[in-house]
């Protein structure tokens, strides 16, 4: 039997036992011959990592010391990886589940006949098996995707007979962190996650950077995971992780494009969001129910108008 890359598994977990659990749970549904979990605490205030060590003694749990976010919560893991022979790391979210036994079968065939693919990402479906969208094929939709809607571009699809990519394996710009399946070797050139990301753009930066050293990144459809939507975050303040969004995307633009883009791109973003706020604001009229999602757009563009973060580049 030929010898399958040696594929090593990084899951962040940060206080959500049950979520992490039932992903972990998922995984000993796979099949792939070679392959190691390696469970990643980013300074938990519960029990929750020590309950789970407990009940999965088969895979490696990393203790961090302190929570500085995803990156630096995943570099550990990545670093061991690399140094015990990983050919490919997969980074996978605590709120994914393993429906499919051979899904890394599928990611591997795509990457071993295509050279050039540094990152790969499969299929993501709602718990209840509609599809999820997890590319994209712009790098600044990172800043602006919410001028979209996904209705309004479904609708225009069908009216205009366009095909409908997410059941086709293509190339794209960027991948959700959700699953990120790497080549090992794009960590030995471009180096490791950047630190400077605490929440959000990691996996934009991630793929540029991969760009810039001839690497390509693709969505893989034939391979599909079940992604249960931001329940791994649903411990997080709603505000704070739209801070550290706003943080990020604004870093994120000030490393790659010149100031006057920056500049555009921030206004763009202040005046998207307002109108959001507007628009849930006059529903809230009706429905008094939206007037917290109003706030929240509001909040957000604000935010995005006055932040100015700044950051030295860690990797």
């Amino acid at each position: 039997m030929q010898k399958r890359p040696k594929v090593f598994i990084l899951i962040l977990h940060w206080q959500n036992y049950d979520v992490t659990r039932k992903c972990l749970s998922s995984l000993k549904k796979i099949k792939y011959p070679d392959y190691e979990v390696i469970v990643l605490d980013n300074a938990s205030t519960n029990e929750s990592a020590k309950r789970l060590k407990q009940e999965f003694p088969e895979f490696l749990f990393f203790f961090n010391k302190k929570n500085n976010g995803y990156g630096a919560g995943m570099n550990p893991g990545i670093e061991y990886s690399l140094n015990n022979g990983a050919e490919y790391i997969f980074l996978l979210n605590n709120d994914v589940i393993v429906t499919s036994e051979n899904f890394i079968e599928k990611l591997v065939f795509l990457m071993d006949g295509k050279k050039e693919i540094g990152i790969c990402g499969p299929r993501l479906l709602f718990e209840n098996g509609k599809y999820q969208r997890s590319y994209r094929s712009v790098f600044l939709s990172l800043a602006l995707g919410f001028y979209s809607s996904q209705k309004v571009v479904s609708f225009f699809r069908k009216v205009l007979s366009l095909p409908d990519k997410g059941n086709i394996s293509h190339k794209v710009d960027w991948l959700n962190a959700v699953a990120l399946f790497i080549r090992a070797d794009v960590f030995r050139k471009i180096g490791r996650m950047d630190e400077c990301f605490f929440l959000g753009a990691e996996d934009v930066d991630l793929s540029m950077r991969a760009k810039k050293n001839g690497w390509e990144t693709w969505y893989c459809a034939e391979s599909e995971l079940v992604h249960l939507s931001f329940v791994s975050h649903e411990n997080n303040d709603g505000v704070g992780y739209d801070k550290y969004w706003v943080e990020s995307t604004i870093l994120f633009l000030k490393k790659y494009y010149p100031l006057y883009l920056v500049f555009i791109v921030k206004f763009l973003m202040f005046f998207g969001l307002a109108l959001r706020g507007i628009q849930w604001m006059l529903l809230s009229l009706f429905n008094n129910t939206y007037l917290k999602r109003a706030k929240r757009f509001f909040t957000i563009g604000y935010l995005s108008l006055v932040m100015w973060p700044k950051c030295t580049d860690k990797i």
